[in-house]
């Protein structure tokens, strides 16, 4: 698989772990990962944009949501991949924001995540990548 850079915030390090051998398992070794939004900007700040962030937006705390908005306004992904439930309202404001900064949502993943599924995001976002649509 080509060379992605992925970010993941998740605070469960069980969760955490079994993401990061996922996407290593399919050939994705640039994993940033980030218990808290606090890390997650730290290594943002060290490692500059990412290819594609994975994290739930209703993380307690608001940090998930507080991730997106970031990514989007400071332009440090190029994609996102949801994880977890999110309601209707919240998932057209977040598709609203993303779209008004140009974030593709590639999809949205219950926990536990399938591989098969993630897969399925990853080589999506790079056929989309080695085939842009000219406007």
């Amino acid at each position: 698989m080509r060379s992605l850079k992925v970010l993941i915030l998740e605070p469960d390090p069980y969760q955490m772990m079994a993401l990061h051998q996922m996407l290593n398992a399919v050939g994705i070794y640039d994993v940033l990962t980030a218990p808290s939004l606090a890390s997650a900007k730290c290594s943002l700040e060290r490692r500059s944009q990412v290819d594609i962030a994975i994290c739930d937006p209703q993380l307690r705390g608001g940090e998930g949501l507080a991730l997106i908005r970031h990514l989007a306004t400071e332009q440090q992904a190029r994609a996102l991949i949801l994880l977890g439930r999110t309601p209707p309202g919240l998932l057209s404001d977040l598709e609203s924001l993303l779209h008004e900064h140009e974030l593709k949502l590639l999809g949205r993943l219950q926990t536990p995540v399938s591989a098969v599924l993630m897969r399925g995001l990853l080589d999506s976002y790079l056929q989309a990548a080695a085939h842009p649509v000219r406007a």
